[in-house]
């Protein structure tokens, strides 16, 4: 019965391992879109009755708010911190994966020599 479930234990683990490193290559190579994890809220406009209404301090932040903003979109693309983001969190997820794939393996191999 050991033997039997060291197998299981063993092909799972592997099966794991292999799973994961193929759905990282097909993400890698853009095959397959990486899962959404971090998103990008869409900015909201403010209307021209609400600058208006503000007083100049608070202009003069949204003002500088929008010149970083600018600057920042110059130095890197739209949507570029959340995809490496997204990236980061996938490859740590699949580590996981093969960590843990690799742990049943060693079990399963531990009840095949016993």
């Amino acid at each position: 019965m050991k033997k039997v479930f060291g197998w299981f234990l063993l092909i799972i683990g592997v099966l794991i391992i292999f799973w994961g490193i193929y759905s990282s290559f097909e993400i890698f190579t853009a095959k397959r879109s990486v899962p959404e994890i971090f998103k990008v809220p869409t900015s909201q406009e403010v209307s021209i009755e609400e600058k208006t209404t503000k007083d100049l301090q608070a202009q003069m932040q949204q003002q500088m708010q929008q010149v970083i903003k600018e600057e920042l979109g110059k130095m890197m693309p739209p949507g570029f911190l959340p995809k490496l983001f997204n990236l980061i969190s996938w490859s740590i997820f699949i580590w996981i994966l093969v960590f843990a794939g690799g742990k049943l393996s060693f079990i399963g191999i531990r009840l095949l020599k016993a």
